[in-house]
């Protein structure tokens, strides 16, 4: 970790008082620095000098021996990509992933929302990147309001619409076929159905 993190105590102290990760890299997104909160969540681990998805155990930064940002699929990582906008000069705002993690013998996708700014202190570049967690928002936003009685569903206009109407309009590759459960047969058609 370079000395000048340690001689910023307010600013240590401000992003600490962030709850999402806070962590500052270099151009290989090495982290150098990182707030509470990451260290909260990366605890226990070789952090420093270390890259971003190596840390974090990506199910891809062990794809080559180069590791984290040499791999096919790194190409495509929102992290790494931000990284690499900050420090061709353009900040990231809120751009949203899925960061696939390994976690023992499971694979854990983690929505999450990548920010990245380009800052200069003494001469050298870095990238303050914030790590936003919304797997909780993304829970809450896949809940559908449904109709006990008529099944119809409650946009976020505020108007009810039918289940096929919202399902077209949210889902366009999905074909919808109708049918009669069995229930709604005898029901419906008592003398036709068993």
């Amino acid at each position: 970790m370079d000395n000048i993190f340690d001689n910023a105590v307010f600013m240590r102290h401000a992003l600490d008082a962030v709850p999402s990760m806070v962590l500052v890299t270099d151009e290989d997104a090495r982290i150098l620095y990182r707030n509470l909160a990451a260290r909260q969540l990366l605890a226990g681990e070789k952090v420093y000098g270390n890259r971003i998805g190596e840390v974090m155990h990506c199910i891809h930064a062990e794809d080559v021996p180069a590791g984290c940002g040499h791999g096919p699929h790194c190409s495509e990582c929102v992290v790494r990509n931000s990284v690499n906008s900050a420090f061709s000069g353009k900040a990231v705002h809120r751009s949203r992933t899925d960061i696939s993690i390994r976690l023992k013998d499971k694979v854990l996708a983690l929505p999450a929302l990548i920010s990245a700014s380009p800052f200069s202190l003494e001469g050298r570049l870095y990238t303050l990147l914030v790590v936003e967690d919304i797997s909780e928002l993304v829970e809450l936003r896949s809940l559908l309001p449904l109709c006990s009685s008529c099944k119809r569903i409650l946009g976020p206009d505020g108007q009810w619409e039918i289940l096929q109407n919202y399902l077209k309009r949210h889902i366009p590759e999905a074909n919808l076929s109708h049918g009669l459960c069995p229930d709604c047969a005898k029901k419906l058609y008592p003398n036709h159905s068993r």
